[in-house]
C-alpha cells in the first residue's frame, strides 16, 4: 500500500512494530509498504529485504512479516514484525528520550509520542544503518554498591533475587501499563519505557544493571528519583518497607528480620546522579 504525505495541519506516521518496540516513522519517509517476495529475501526481486530488528541490534524478525520501503539513499527495504496504521500524531502527546539510553538510539530517535495509549519510538529512517552490526549497546554504567545499610529500605524481588533502594529515593510503586515500550536491540540494561504522570520514565533490570545478568520487562516497577533523575526499577513482587538491615560482609549485601534472602544495594547517588 501507499503511505499518504503530509497534508496541512497534520503530522502522518506509519506505526509499526520490529522485535519487541512500536515506531512511528514520518509518512514522508515511506515510499512503499508491501509483503515480501515469494523467497522472503527481495521486494520484487529488486530490493534485498533488510531484518529492521537485526539492523538495531536485536533477533531475526519472524518470516515474512510486513515490508517497509525508506525513500533514503541508497533505498532501504526492511521487514518488519507488523504494520499498525497510519495515523495523524500532531495532537498526541510527546516525549524527549531521557539520557543514558546509548548514542545508537540517540542517533536513531530523539522522541516518542504517545498514541492511542501505546509509546512509539519516533525513528529517524536517515539515520538507520543499512547493514547488521553497526548499532552498538551503550556503554555499561560503573557498579557502585552500598557501603552502609539505609535506615529503612523498600525491597524487591527481580528474577528470584532481592534488590533494595532506600526509602528516600522512592517516588513510588507502579504497574507496567500498555504503554510501555521495550528499546530495540541490545539497551543494556535498560528494559524500555514508560510514560508515567506527563514523565518519560526509564524503567532498568536490576539483575542486568547490577550482576550483568539479562534484562527482563517485570510487571512492577519501583520509580525512584535520584539527584533529579527519574528512573525506575522492574520487580516481579514487591515485599515492602523494611528497618534495622546488617551487613552479611559481601559487598552491598544486607538483611533485614523478615526477608527470606539477603538483599542487594546499590549507591544509587553514586550510579546516577
Amino acid at each position: 500500500m501507499r503511505v499518504p504525505l503530509f497534508e496541512s495541519g497534520r503530522r502522518l506516521c506509519l506505526l509499526l512494530e520490529a522485535g519487541g518496540t512500536r515506531f512511528s516513522v514520518e509518512a514522508t519517509s515511506v515510499t512503499e509498504v508491501a509483503s515480501p517476495g515469494p523467497d522472503e529475501t527481495s521486494l520484487r526481486g529488486v530490493l534485498e529485504i533488510q531484518d529492521l530488528s537485526e539492523l538495531l541490534g536485536g533477533e531475526p524478525e519472524p518470516t515474512p512479516g510486513m515490508v517497509v520501503v525508506f525513500d533514503v539513499s541508497p533505498t532501504l527495504a526492511v521487514r518488519v514484525r507488523s504494520i499498525v496504521e497510519v495515523a495523524d500524531v500532531a495532537r498526541a502527546v510527546h516525549f524527549v528520550l531521557p539520557s543514558g539510553l546509548g548514542a545508537t538510539l540517540a542517533s536513531l530517535s530523539h522522541s516518542a509520542v504517545l498514541y492511542k495509549e501505546r509509546l512509539y519510538l519516533e525513528l529517524n529512517a536517515d539515520a538507520l544503518p543499512q547493514a547488521p552490526g553497526a548499532a552498538k549497546p551503550p556503554a555499561p554504567l560503573p557498579v557502585h554498591l552500598a557501603l552502609s545499610p539505609p535506615e529503612r529500605s523498600l525491597v524487591f524481588e527481580s528474577q528470584g533475587r532481592l534488590f533494595g533502594l532506600p526509602l528516600s529515593y522512592v517516588s513510588q510503586v507502579a504497574m507496567r501499563t500498555p504503554s510501555f515500550c521495550e528499546l530495540p536491540g541490545r539497551s543494556g540494561a535498560v528494559a524500555g519505557l514508560l510514560p508515567h504522570g506527563q514523565v518519560l520514565w526509564p524503567l532498568y533490570s536490576a539483575p542486568a544493571l547490577l550482576l550483568g545478568g539479562s534484562v527482563v520487562a517485570e510487571d512492577f516497577l519501583v520509580l525512584a528519583d535520584v539527584e533529579g533523575r527519574r528512573l525506575g526499577m522492574c520487580a516481579s513482587r514487591v515485599l515492602g518497607v523494611f528497618p534495622h538491615f546488617t551487613s552479611t560482609l559481601n559487598p552491598g549485601e544486607f538483611t533485614a528480620p523478615g526477608l527470606p534472602m539477603p538483599v542487594l544495594f546499590a549507591d544509587p547517588r553514586r550510579m546516577f546522579s
